[in-house]
């Protein structure tokens, strides 16, 4: 691999670039050998020490290690070793990165998975040390996987921690949610606190004296609740870096220059400064205004058009009925619910239409659940479903009812004119696996099945 004048993409492909040179290309094929002939043995060497460990025996079960994780492990180390150029290193740390994210969402322990690294080393070690190298060539071969898998390990835990990150703001997001936090009453509170800061910056400077020192907006009320409040609720917001951009340009441009005009009190030059942190405040308010508006549906955790729950908080739910289904063994079932052939309604009879029928649907889906299950406004034309404490029978059944109840409906639109319209459902059981992912993309594909097979039915998920 010809690699000394290729611009390099960032230190983690550095790093590999260098490692991979400073092997010879013999020994690397000779370790990508060993690894391709042995890890089937190298992956059941690996479980079965991870099944033994205490800490780890929770997140993993005889029929999991056996229909899925461990040829994912043989999987895994193929396709690290075998990398010989930029575009499959790429494609392996791609791996590494959802691995990651898969760990975050279980909540699988990092001393965990820094564990299962150590034993790897050990079990390729234990390999190669049987696979005919000696001398230079097998310490050559060993640091050269050792360092490898640190390079995978380094993005796999750097994902982890973007997950588990994001995954927390979410859930202190739909903690404000649960707490009742009223998102119409904190616009205006944060209003107010712009207007006090603003009232109290001109004060200053009309009754200032040299040497007092005017308060930054960062320090005000408004700026606490923007690092502390604002980031977690409003995170991924186009606005925020507006915003800080802003307070920025107030407390570090501006104000040192007011502060200065305190001493010299040339009136125009105060004038001027004066109405240049007002157009900057001006400009937050826009921001803070137009950023309430964009997450408004937080005030009530709600679809807009609905009224069902938004799949903002999805992650959180799922991630709490997984615990309790974990802890005290009680399943639960997820449904998706799709409005067949929506389109054709919106391309008939106008958006407007499509819009009632999302509304009469949501009601009708309140009507049929119980108060201990949660509906959620999913995206477009489908719903979701979360049905707490049941089994398959009784999923079935309910599936079934809404089916049925939805194709004899009718729904009316504003014209006093009225429509018929069926639903495929998919459905899908948790299973015992830790990541809610993967049961939403099991019923995400029964949903299909359903479609594809027809529509106006309800499809079981299988393994």
């Amino acid at each position: 691999m010809h690699t000394n004048n290729l611009p390099l993409s960032g230190t983690m492909e550095a790093d590999w670039i260098s490692l991979f040179d400073s092997v010879p290309e013999s020994t690397r094929n000779a370790l990508r050998k060993v690894v391709d002939e042995h890890c089937e043995d190298m992956a059941v060497a690996f479980y079965a020490r991870m099944m033994g460990d205490v800490d780890a025996r929770p997140f993993l079960t005889h029929d999991a290690v056996e229909k899925r994780l461990r040829h994912s492990m043989q999987r895994w180390l193929s396709t690290l070793f075998s990398c010989a150029d930029r575009d499959q290193f790429a494609a392996a740390m791609a791996m590494q990165r959802h691995v990651g994210e898969v760990h975050a969402r279980v909540e699988l322990p990092v001393n965990i998975v820094a564990r299962g690294a150590r034993v790897l080393k050990g079990e390729i070690a234990h390999r190669l040390l049987q696979g005919g190298l000696d001398g230079e060539a097998l310490v050559d071969a060993v640091l050269y996987a050792d360092n490898l898998i640190d390079i995978a390990f380094e993005e796999m835990s750097s994902a982890y921690v973007a997950s588990h990150e994001r995954a927390a703001r979410i859930d202190e997001a739909y903690r404000v949610f649960s707490y009742g936090q009223n998102m119409s009453l904190e616009r205006e509170r944060q209003r107010a606190a712009l207007l006090d800061w603003e009232n109290r910056f001109l004060q200053e400077m009309m009754a200032g004296a040299a040497g007092d020192e005017l308060q930054t907006l960062g320090d005000s009320s408004f700026g606490l609740w923007l690092h502390h409040k604002a980031t977690a609720i409003f995170e991924g917001s186009s606005e925020l870096p507006a915003i800080r951009l802003a307070i920025h340009s107030v407390d570090d441009n501006l104000l040192p220059l007011c502060a200065g005009q305190l001493e010299n009190g040339e009136r125009e030059e105060t004038r001027r400064l004066i109405k240049a942190v007002q157009a900057e405040l001006g400009q937050l308010k826009f921001l803070v205004g137009a950023m309430f508006e964009r997450f408004v549906d937080l005030e009530s955790g709600k679809d807009a058009l609905t009224q069902l729950l938004n799949r903002r908080f999805l992650p959180a739910i799922l991630s709490r009925e997984t615990e309790i289904s974990r802890n005290q063994g009680k399943p639960f079932a997820l449904l998706l619910v799709d409005v067949d052939h929506f389109k054709h309604i919106n391309d008939r009879h106008g958006h407007e239409a499509g819009d009632r029928v999302l509304q009469q649907m949501a009601s009708l889906l309140l009507n049929t659940v119980r108060s201990g299950d949660f509906l959620f406004r999913y995206g477009g034309e489908e719903f979701l479903v979360l049905l707490v404490e049941v089994d398959e029978a009784h999923a079935r059944r309910v599936a079934e009812k809404i089916r049925s109840r939805v194709e004899q409906e009718s729904f009316l639109l504003a014209d006093g004119r009225s429509l018929r319209v069926t639903t495929s459902i998919g459905l899908a059981m948790h299973d015992g696996h830790p990541d809610y992912q993967r049961l939403v993309n099991r019923a995400d594909d029964a949903l299909y099945r359903a479609k594809h097979d027809g529509r106006n039915r309800v499809v079981i998920a299988t393994e």
